[in-house]
Order: structure tokens, then C-alpha cells, then sequence
């Protein structure tokens, strides 16, 4: 019964990390390709055509450490921070909530992706403060 237990929890795991890296990395795609909409969308935030290309190379980083074993959590929480900035910019100008519900819905799936995968964390931790030569 465990077993079936465990296999169920690291399909889902797959399928969620799977769904994912699929919308994250179809979002970098259409920044790189300077697609209407995202030029668009940047423009109406304020933000240079620059940060446009800046963020979708974060979600294509993001999306593809989701596939890294050892550093899932660390893709999920860098594409949750993101999903905050992308509410946050739709609550600076005054977008209607309704908007900033795909980014929602995205973000409490990334926090739950990485609550789950937070033992990896605790295994990056003593690497991160190992005492340097």
C-alpha cells in the first residue's frame, strides 16, 4: 500500500512539474519572440523591452530546473517569485483582480511544488555555507 502511495505521489509530482514547465516555457517563448501581447502587456507596466527578455529567460531557468533532481524547489521558488512580481504589476495598475488570477493560481501551485520538495533545501544548505579556501 505504500508503495502505490509513493507512485502516486511522484506521478503527480511529474504531472504537475510536466504542466508547469510547458506554460512557463511557452511564456518565455512568446516574450523572446516579442510577441504583441507581451510587448504590450510590458509596456503597459512601465517596464523596458529589456526586462521583458530578462524575465523570460528566468522562466525558461525556472522551467528547466523543475526537471533537475536536487534543485525542483529551487525552479519552483524562482518561478514563484516571479508569479508575485507579475501580481504585483497587475495590482499597480489597477488591473481588475480577474487578471491576476491565472498568475494566482500558478503561484500557489509553485508554493506547494516547493513546500514539497523542501527537503532539498535543506540538503543545498550546508554546500551554501561550506567555509571558502
Amino acid at each position: 500500500m505504500m508503495d502505490q502511495t509513493w507512485k502516486r505521489q511522484r506521478v503527480g509530482s511529474c504531472i504537475v512539474r510536466a504542466v508547469l514547465a510547458i506554460i512557463f516555457t511557452v511564456a518565455a517563448g512568446m516574450k523572446f519572440a516579442a510577441t504583441p501581447f507581451e510587448v504590450a502587456g510590458f509596456e503597459r507596466f512601465g517596464y523596458p523591452l529589456w526586462f521583458m527578455y530578462a524575465i523570460g529567460a528566468l522562466q525558461l531557468l525556472g522551467a528547466a530546473l523543475l526537471w533537475v533532481r536536487g534543485l525542483i524547489s529551487i525552479g519552483a521558488a524562482l518561478l514563484a517569485i516571479l508569479m508575485v512580481g507579475a501580481v504585483g504589476s497587475h495590482w499597480h495598475v489597477g488591473d481588475p483582480v480577474v487578471t491576476a488570477v491565472p498568475a494566482l493560481a500558478l503561484l500557489i501551485l509553485l508554493i506547494g511544488l516547493a513546500y514539497a520538495r523542501r527537503a532539498e533545501l535543506a540538503v543545498l544548505a550546508p554546500m551554501m555555507n561550506a567555509e571558502r579556501p
